[in-house]
């Protein structure tokens, strides 16, 4: 306790707590080791700052208060900035550096003013805000943990898990075919496209039927958002079906990404000999890292190469955006890395692409999981594959796109490019493998609206055995034919239905006349 009044360590800790807070906000998205060189660059930064203030007021005690002011309007710069960007006062907008910078500067001078001249006890400054440094650090911490124990309770629950649809083991054919599921993140069904983005996707749909596949015109997603509608998918049932099963493993709906890395699906193919073919997605909850083959890019946390996503997030927050927004050459190209965020994704995103047509040369059968976060925000890849160097497509709330036009172009490009990189993997696939594949491609979800729930969805079976499936069949009945057809079983279909969020007691009728209802009769 004596050391908490000796020495002021909370300058430290003011230091490492947005590094802290960001990853606990953003814990289920990033791995930990991301933290690494921002911890340590902050944790010099603020011991650099507190030298200098040691100088300047001879005094440790009053240079850590200051030092704090100091950290405490460096790190929320960016953030105060992006809330009044658009706030216009009299008709001046007083989002503009040159407004909000000397604001900040006549706040510090008062802050820094109060502290040299109203406190008299320095020694019980220290040892009260080292107190509540302490706490600050802790909280995210605590967030961290938390999340980190639920996966390992989930990850320790998984081999608890029952087979949920009473019905035959699989049989297995006399050639197991390779399986491929891949998801394209918010692509949206084509008669969508069509209506809301004047877009006409028959051209890509066309290819995909020549190629031999089946286009469900009328598909929806059964639920709003990916985690939940591949977590239907890949367990063969709804939402309330699979609570029952997470409360038997004594989880809860926060912990369904562990009936996607271990889903029902994965667990019958493996009984039958298949292998799980996996990739790095970027989100913990869709990489399933115990896979047979584990596809990572990998990343060094110490490297002193380009600012990572997580790093120009950090920096968007601080007064560094002061400099990123110069309109000099120097700070443009010297901050290229902050103002576009997503080098990392685009290699994320290209590697899989890259990698999905090398699996045929794997001897076992495999069976493929690829969650493709295109054409999802952000919107970095044009038509062509080109990265947009504007940051009107990816520069708004969440990494969308500025405004309506952005949006529109870059999520007409994206739709364009994965079509062209879907075609290309799906004819080296079907000309590379020994037995023919067993192909399912589908949205997670649509985009925004009544459009939401509106998906491509396309199937690939060996010798077109179509009989079974239908213009609006939903994802959660797609293994459900796959099985039945190819390994004997007898799940049946359930009927297709669409959520919007979590709410199962009220299925979302279809928006477009000219499909067919969730209750199978045409409106």
């Amino acid at each position: 306790m004596n050391f908490l009044k000796r020495f002021p360590v909370y300058p430290v800790l003011f230091g490492m707590y947005p590094v802290l807070a960001l990853l606990a906000t953003n814990i289920v998205e990033v791995d930990i080791p991301v933290i690494l060189r921002p911890i340590i660059l902050t944790t010099l930064f603020s011991i650099f700052i507190l030298i200098i203030s040691r100088f300047i007021f001879g005094d440790i005690h009053k240079a850590a208060l200051v030092t704090t002011i100091f950290l405490i309007l460096f790190f929320t710069y960016g953030h105060v900035y992006q809330l009044v960007e658009s706030i216009e006062i009299f008709g001046i907008n007083i989002g503009r550096h040159r407004y909000l910078a000397p604001v900040y500067a006549g706040i510090g001078a008062i802050a820094i003013g109060v502290v040299l001249l109203k406190v008299k006890n320095y020694v019980i400054a220290t040892k009260a805000m080292n107190i509540v440094g302490g706490f600050l650090v802790v909280l995210p911490i605590l967030q961290i943990l938390s999340f980190n124990l639920r996966i390992a309770l989930g990850n320790s629950a998984i081999s608890e898990l029952p087979g949920n649809i009473p019905s035959s083991d699989l049989q297995s054919p006399t050639e197991l075919p390779d399986i491929y599921y891949i998801v394209l993140d918010t692509y949206t069904r084509a008669d969508a496209l069509q209506r809301e983005f004047n877009f006409d996707n028959s051209t890509f749909l066309n290819e995909l039927k020549e190629l031999g596949f089946y286009v469900a015109d009328c598909s929806r997603s059964n639920y709003s958002y990916t985690q939940a509608t591949i977590a239907a998918a890949l367990n063969m049932e709804y939402l309330p079906d699979l609570r029952d099963e997470l409360e038997y493993l004594s989880l809860d709906m926060d912990d369904i990404w562990v009936l996607i890395k271990q889903s029902l699906v994965r667990r019958k193919l493996q009984e039958v000999g298949y292998k799980t073919v996996a990739f790095d997605t970027g989100y913990e909850w869709s990489q399933i890292r115990d896979a047979d083959y584990y596809y990572g890019v990998g990343s060094n946390p110490f490297s002193l190469n380009a600012v990572t996503p997580f790093e120009a997030l950090l920096l968007k927050g601080t007064a560094v955006l002061f400099l990123t927004d110069s309109q000099s050459l120097f700070f443009q190209e010297h901050f290229k890395s902050v103002n576009f965020p997503h080098a990392e994704f685009v290699q994320r995103q290209l590697f899989i692409l890259d990698r999905l047509n090398e699996i045929p040369v794997i001897v076992h059968p495999t069976f493929t999981f690829a969650h493709i976060l295109i054409p999802h925000v952000p919107y970095v890849f044009d038509p062509q594959g080109n990265i947009r160097e504007d940051p009107g497509y990816y520069g708004g709330d969440l990494a969308g796109p500025m405004n309506e036009k952005y949006l529109l172009q870059g999520y007409m490009g994206e739709i364009q490019f994965i079509n062209s990189r879907i075609l290309e993997i799906v004819k080296d696939l079907l000309e590379n493998s020994h037995v023919p594949p067993i192909i399912i491609i589908h949205g997670d979800h649509g985009l925004r609206d009544e459009n939401r729930l509106q998906i491509l969805n396309a199937y690939f079976l060996p010798n077109a055995e179509y009989d079974a499936f239908y213009p609006n069949i939903s994802p959660v009945n797609s293994f459900r034919v796959v099985f039945d057809t190819f390994f004997g079983t007898d799940y049946g279909l359930l009927v297709d239905e669409s959520f919007m969020g979590d709410d199962t007691s009220h299925p979302i009728p279809e928006y477009s006349p000219d499909c067919w209802s969730n209750s199978g009769e045409k409106p």
